[in-house]
């Protein structure tokens, strides 16, 4: 087990986190425990079909999970993430989560809401409640829920999954992603959110179906450089992004965080399916070959001279999502940056 003595302050996990940053510690891991979910989302780049799921490899065991995670913890992991596809949808998910909960995690829950009922209130209540739950949510009505997420009561379960998690003082915040079927309900979105007390943040980026799952995006995404045009200048001051020599100097998990897949492997990301490692060699391994791989990862050489550098996302999960490879370029982000660039010149031409 690594230790540290740090002060103890209000802002502990900042603290805690940048100490994992500098010592190279997994301080935060996102296990992924199944690929399979009860929704059928339009924008969701992992969920798989049975068939799908068999040619990409076994769904790891109960056994091998918390395996894992117990040399995970004795690398120092504290923050725990369980997701999916949909995590309460897997069989055997209160057995899992009851042994990691013994282990002393911090425990999040990425869901859709549609299994939290009072059965599972009762199940937090008997093994441990979790240190908080992300819901997503994609719609302000049934209606919404059916067109985007395959699921005629999404809306009615989402919004009663909200009501028992702060009934039972679980920290929940609720976040969505926009697609052309359910824009329309953004306003809505956000007054029923603040009605609930509950923070929501939404997002346009919907990346490829990187890793094989079932859902087409490109008809249904918005692409950033749509929204181009609505930006402020202060606002386009605050996209830009200094030069920078390492593809992950932005990325918040770089050296400190990692992401299981369902399958075994172990990445930096849901989004970057390569390089990975295999946790099969055991976490303290995997977990050092994968920081080498990414060490060893160079920024496309057309971003080098690129005179849009400074509003490019840059981000290498998302060039291997879009383009295959964190080291190619990717048409879509290049033409948001471009986009950005232009529009951030007129306004910035006519201040003057």
């Amino acid at each position: 087990m690594i230790s540290c003595d740090l002060p103890f302050e209000s802002n502990f996990p900042y603290i805690v986190t940048q100490y994992a940053k500098e010592n190279r510690i997994p301080i935060s891991l996102t296990m992924e425990i199944t690929p399979f979910c009860n929704f059928s989302c339009l924008m969701c780049f992992v969920r798989l079909t049975p068939e799908q799921a068999k040619e990409q490899g076994e769904l790891l065991t109960k056994e091998q999970i918390l395996d894992i995670a117990q040399q995970a913890k004795n690398m120092g992991t504290l923050y725990l993430t369980l997701t999916g596809g949909e995590p309460l949808s897997r069989p055997d998910f209160w057995e899992i989560y009851a042994e990691l909960n013994k282990m002393g995690f911090l425990i999040s829950i990425l869901s859709n809401g549609s299994l939290i009922d009072e059965t599972a209130i009762e199940k937090f209540k008997k093994y441990g409640m979790p240190y908080y739950v992300k819901l997503t949510l994609y719609g302000a009505s049934n209606e919404t829920y059916n067109k985007v997420c395959g699921c005629n009561k999404g809306f009615t379960k989402i919004k009663k999954a909200v009501k028992l998690l702060k009934e039972n003082k679980v920290p929940v915040n609720l976040s969505g992603t926009m697609v052309k079927e359910n824009a329309e309900d953004i306003a809505e979105m956000y007054k029923i959110t603040r009605e609930w007390g509950i923070p929501f943040q939404h997002t346009v980026s919907v990346v490829k179906s990187a890793r094989g799952s079932v859902n087409n995006v490109e008809k249904s995404r918005f692409l950033f450089g749509e929204f181009v045009d609505k930006l402020t200048l202060e606002q386009l001051e605050k996209n830009k992004l200094p030069e920078c020599k390492s593809p992950f100097a932005w990325c918040a998990s770089y050296k400190s965080s990692a992401w299981l897949t369902w399958n075994g492997h172990l990445q930096i990301c849901a989004f970057m399916n390569g390089p990975y490692s295999l946790i099969s060699d055991g976490f303290e391994n995997a977990w050092k070959e994968l920081n080498k791989k990414l060490e060893a990862l160079k920024t496309p050489e057309e971003c080098k001279d690129c005179k849009y550098i400074d509003f490019c996302q840059r981000c290498p999960g998302l060039l291997c999502a879009e383009s295959g490879s964190a080291e190619k370029v990717s048409d879509s982000v290049c033409d948001t940056a471009k986009k950005l660039y232009y529009a951030y010149m007129r306004l910035k031409e006519a201040k003057e």
